[in-house]
């Protein structure tokens, strides 16, 4: 159920960006493809959003939401061991995005292995800092779309 009164995940991004790039929608055979290899079952409102448009591309090329299979893949790199040496670990964040400068977000998987909340937040890759950034997904889509450091609680 979204928590905006636009008529959809699509008009939303169009509301707020007339560059930003959508994709043709997911299948639910991808998603379950990306939470089975994950472990874990999307949120809701992601999957709604993927079932919509399989990722949301900003100005400049970035992913604001990747696809099912991006998420697939970059959660999975960030679980190798390569990554243990240098940084926390990944395996209690569901990466889906990035900004154009190389952090990311996600949504924090709690300790049943399973996504509870709708909070999401920004992993900075320099720092290896772990912030809070939006309090559901239409917060941050506003938020990257207007180029905004921080979101603001509604």
């Amino acid at each position: 159920m979204r928590p905006f009164n636009a008529a959809s995940w699509k008009e939303l991004v169009k509301t707020h960006s007339v560059d930003a790039k959508l994709r043709r929608p997911a299948s639910e055979t991808q998603l379950v493809a990306a939470e089975k290899a994950l472990g874990i079952r999307l949120p809701d409102l992601l999957r709604e959003f993927l079932l919509e448009s399989n990722g949301v591309n900003g100005e400049f090329g970035e992913g604001i939401i990747w696809s099912a299979s991006e998420i697939k893949k970059r959660n999975q790199e960030f679980r190798a061991p390569v990554f243990h040496e240098i940084y926390m670990p990944f395996d209690h964040l569901l990466l889906f995005g990035e900004d154009a400068g190389g952090d990311q977000f996600a949504f924090a998987i709690h300790a049943d292995g399973q996504i509870h909340k709708d909070d999401i937040y920004r992993w900075e890759h320099e720092t290896d800092a772990r912030a809070w950034f939006a309090g559901h997904l239409e917060q941050f889509i506003e938020s990257r779309l207007k180029g905004d450091d921080e979101a603001e609680l509604d």
